[in-house]
Formats: structure tokens, sequence, C-alpha cells
């Protein structure tokens, strides 16, 4: 028999409550810093915003190690990479090496 699925819960606002937020195309992220991950390919850690997916459409599928999902992010200013080359304002970049940013109070 088919039943109805629970309504989302209400927050104290009683708009829908937030789930946890993903990353996705608009997403504000930052890159790992070489501190966080020595193999980080952009060093200093820069911010920017997930313009879209990258790489082919095999790279959605889980890999040994964790995804092999990338992004293209368009950077706050222009960054080197970790090999010295650019500034680049956009960049592919490995889903392993962005964390979101945090969200503004």
């Amino acid at each position: 028999m088919f039943t109805r699925r629970p309504r989302d819960l209400q927050s104290d606002d009683d708009g829908p409550a937030a789930g946890p937020a993903r990353m996705g195309i608009g997403a504000q992220v930052y890159v790992l810093d070489s501190d966080e991950d020595a193999a980080s390919p952009f060093p200093y850690g820069p911010t920017g915003v997930v313009l879209r997916a990258g790489g082919s459409a095999w790279q959605g599928v889980s890999a040994i190690g964790g995804s092999a999902r990338a992004w293209w992010v368009e950077f706050d200013s222009p960054q080197i990479d970790r090999d010295g080359d650019g500034p680049v304002e956009r960049a592919q970049v490995a889903e392993r090496f962005l964390r979101l940013a945090p969200p503004l109070a």
C-alpha cells in the first residue's frame, strides 16, 4: 500500500527546515591550503564560487581514495597554483580539496 511521505520538519521561523549544505553550482567554497593538505593544488587556500561541474562524465563516480568529482571554481582573486603557474581566475579543482565556506551570520 502507498503512503504519504511526511512533510519537511518546520524550523522556528515557520519556514522549511534547512538541510545540510551541499557542494554544487553557486556554492561558496574555499580550497584547502598546504597546511591542511600538502597535495592541495592551490597552497594559499583561495576562496571562490562553484561555476559548474568539471571533468568528464565519468568523474561523478566513487573511486579508490574518495570521489573523483571535480568542480570549476571562480576565485575571488587571481591565484598561483602549486607549481607556480598563473595567476588564474578560475580552475578545475577536485572535490576532495574543496570545503563549503561557513555561512555568514
